[in-house]
């Protein structure tokens, strides 16, 4: 990570101006409408945007649909009438602008110059008596909102509500699926579908056609798709799914126009229904970022067939390799069209569903799209991860609290990095919300046969674990301290070798010198703080006299995290990507951030107050645990009987002084009833030892908790195991309203630890 250079007491370097700042239209503050159940025979038909030569016919599309409009009769956005068929709406489309050094389009969060926005819900949560309840209903004139504000797409409107122009390809976008109830739309990553979906559901619901949408999306996704969701289609009540399941239920339950879910969430829920009878029905359904690589080993659609909805718009990177893709996909999206297609070839199945598809590269569009764009991605840590990492905050802080008037740049560089570190991977595993996004983004990317460079600052936190994790897809590696001949060899293959999509490359690294215009996609997994260290190292892959294709940069940013602090300094002092020219040198902007605001604005250090003290377990000998695979190795060795035994003084650790062994264990392990009585009467719960190398994954909670619910007898459930568990498996425990606990192998050691056992 480069050097903070903080200069105490001496004036920071000029940043050189920029040379065009973005522009951005006035923003209204936007209403939260409910649906309004518009009667079906008074419906309108669906507008189409009109942009010229790019209008769709019936001929392009396959289907044929009359147009309408809404005319605005004064600045009051009510309609004098409603819209007939025959009308068309002109999208005005201005000249594109030049391109900015990190030009964000489409907008990345609710708010990309302040960071993430918390993901919405179209009700206030309350809490009674420690159960939710849903306060802070719309009345009766939010449920007309949508009929009376003005068009997202007529031309007097569109610039007082859009954040800008949408591009000629998305307009495209959008009017194909308004004219198709089925469809897919397949273009490139990066080419802004999020948006035209947005724009479509928007539409549908104002004229209304639509009362109730489900926009379902990746976990990694979530924050990007409640931005645009806020962003193109204004006015709309959007509820993010998430939460407990008590929370979950409530979220399905209170009515809004848009419901945004993850797609193992909304899995689980169906599993679970979470659903309250009557809801799944809805109007819409978009799945956005849907991997298209093995639906066949994914159980898709699986339980998404209890879903209804006339219209189904399906949302990905690019089109399935083989024909069982192909039918999985399109049984979700066109089912009576899949029958007959046993045995079918794949090309008579592209054949089949072409009048149902759009497909574009970003070659093909590169005349409508800006040559560099950029977005800020939002990810969540989950519950293990973010109490990581809370521990290694409190660590860095308590050392910086001592340190006192002596800390140095290079003391905060330590702290910044380690935190980091720390937000790349879920502790010794490979897992992590950046993990998981990250193999999603390149999913869709190899998938549209492109290709992507992923920065990381780290060689052991950062390139070395995230070789295996992307080898499927492809994957060379490149560090800093690789020879000039590894250089030569590893470039020259991602140049030549179509199967090579991913190029791991550490921040600082050389390279030949030549552009790498083979690769279309920046990944930054971590970064460091200067936005023109990045830039810098984007240029030299793609100088802008060869973006022959556009180039797409994601940036990964955690929330809850020093990211947030960095983030809103650097939009305080005008420093994002999108605010300084591609000449920046790093040097201009060191200096900008003093120390006192990277101590209590970034990692929250309380100057002038008592040191902050953290709390650490005593345990008997060093207290320090041997590492994972030391770990499993010493649990492995224990008997099945010496296992059970010790999982029967935990549970009595846990408050449960009765145990029961209810078969004779093996080397798999056993099962054990433990109780306690209490006021109530007796409790029970089951409990499943595992004694496995491999990770445990979400089936063995589920059938965990089928024979728990088939006893009939117990109020929960321990899952046990020598090794760890998916995080799978941890959501369905997360989720389970406090039936199923899981106690990893870690957890096991430390208390046979903290006996003498080990």
């Amino acid at each position: 990570m480069t050097p903070l250079k903080i200069k105490p007491g001496k004036p920071p370097a000029r940043i050189k101006p920029a040379e065009v700042f973005p522009a951005r239209g006035p923003t209204l503050s936007q209403a939260q409408p409910q649906p309004f159940p518009l009667a079906s025979s008074l419906r309108p038909a669906v507008p189409s945007i009109t942009l010229g030569a790019s209008k769709l016919s019936s001929d392009s599309t396959g289907l044929h649909m009359p147009q309408a409009g809404i005319v605005l009769s004064d600045a009051t956005g009510v309609p004098t009438r409603l819209p007939l068929e025959g009308d068309s709406i002109a999208l005005p489309i201005t000249e594109q602008q030049p391109a900015l050094a990190g030009h964000v389009f489409p907008p990345a969060s609710s708010s990309s110059t302040s960071g993430p926005e918390p993901l919405p819900r179209a009700y206030q949560l309350e809490w009674s008596g420690g159960s939710p309840l849903a306060g802070g209903q719309l009345d009766e004139i939010d449920l007309l909102r949508p009929l009376l504000e003005p068009s997202l797409i007529s031309e007097e409107s569109a610039d007082l509500f859009l954040p800008q122009k949408p591009m000629p390809h998305q307009i495209e976008a959008v009017n194909t699926l308004l004219q198709h109830d089925a469809f897919l739309l397949a273009d490139d990553p990066g080419t802004g579908k999020t948006v035209a979906a947005c724009l479509a559901v928007g539409t549908k619901m104002q004229v209304g056609q639509a009362r109730r949408a489900l926009y379902v999306t990746s976990e990694s996704r979530r924050h990007r798709a409640a931005a645009a969701l806020a962003h193109w289609a204004p006015g709309l009540a959007v509820t993010a799914v998430q939460g407990t399941g008590q929370i979950r239920e409530l979220d399905w339950g209170t009515p809004a126009h848009v419901y945004l879910v993850d797609l193992e969430g909304l899995k689980m829920d169906l599993e679970n229904n979470r659903l309250p009878p009557g809801t799944l029905a809805f109007d819409i359904i978009v799945l956005d970022d849907l991997s298209i690589t093995g639906l066949r080993f994914q159980s898709f659609p699986g339980s998404l067939t209890r879903l209804e909805a006339p219209v189904r718009w399906v949302l990905t990177g690019g089109l399935p390799d083989q024909a069982e893709d192909w039918i999985q996909l399109f049984s979700f999206i066109l089912p009576e069209k899949v029958q007959g297609t046993a045995g079918i070839t794949l090309p008579d199945l592209q054949r089949r569903f072409k009048p149902y598809l759009m497909r574009r590269t970003k070659a093909e569009v590169r005349e409508s799209m800006d040559l560099r764009t950029r977005e800020f991605i939002w990810l969540d840590l989950g519950k293990d991860h973010a109490k990581l990492y809370e521990e290694a905050l409190a660590e860095e802080r308590h050392r910086l609290d001592q340190l006192g008037e002596a800390v140095s740049p290079a003391h905060i560089e330590s702290a910044i990095s380690n935190l980091k570190a720390v937000c790349n991977f879920e502790g010794r595993s490979l897992d992590g919300c950046k993990v998981r996004a990250i193999v999603q983004l390149v999913e869709q990317i190899a998938a549209s046969g492109s290709k992507a460079v992923v920065f990381s600052q780290f060689e052991a936190h950062g390139l070395d674990r995230l070789q295996p994790i992307l080898e499927p897809y492809g994957v060379l590696k490149l560090p800093k301290d690789a020879t000039e001949a590894q250089r030569r060899e590893v470039l020259q293959a991602f140049r030549i070798q179509p199967h090579w999509h991913v190029l791991l490359l550490e921040t600082g690294a050389r390279t030949d010198g030549e552009p790498l215009i083979e690769a279309s996609y920046i990944i930054h997994f971590d970064h460091a703080w200067n936005p023109a260290l990045r830039m810098r190292a984007e240029l030299r892959l793609h100088p802008a006299i060869f973006r022959a294709v556009p180039v797409t940069i994601y940036e990964f940013w955690i929330t809850g995290t020093l990211d947030e602090g960095i983030f809103r300094l650097l939009a305080e002092k005008n420093l994002l990507p999108s605010a300084i020219t591609e000449g920046t040198q790093p040097q201009d902007l060191e200096g900008r951030i003093t120390k006192d605001e990277w101590l209590e604005q970034v990692i929250g250090v309380k100057r002038g107050q008592e040191p902050e003290r953290v709390s650490i377990q005593s345990t008997s000998g060093t207290g320090l645990l041997p590492g994972t695979s030391v770990l499993r190795e010493k649990l492995a060795e224990l008997s099945p009987d010496t296992l059970i035994a010790a999982v029967e003084t935990l549970m009595n650790a846990l408050g449960y002084p009765e145990t029961e062994t209810l078969a004779q264990p093996d080397e798999q392990g056993g099962f054990l009833l433990a109780w306690r009585e209490g006021e109530q009467g007796t409790e029970r719960v089951l409990v499943d030892c595992l004694q496995t190398e491999a990770n445990v994954g979400v089936a063995k909670g589920r059938a965990l908790l089928k024979s728990m619910e088939k006893r009939g007898d117990c109020a929960g459930a321990y899952l046990i195991t020598i090794s760890d568990f998916t995080s799978a498996c941890r959501k369905l425990a997360d989720e389970s309203d406090g039936r199923l606990a899981l106690v990893s192998g870690g957890e096991l050691y430390r208390h046979l630890h903290i006996l003498g056992r080990f």
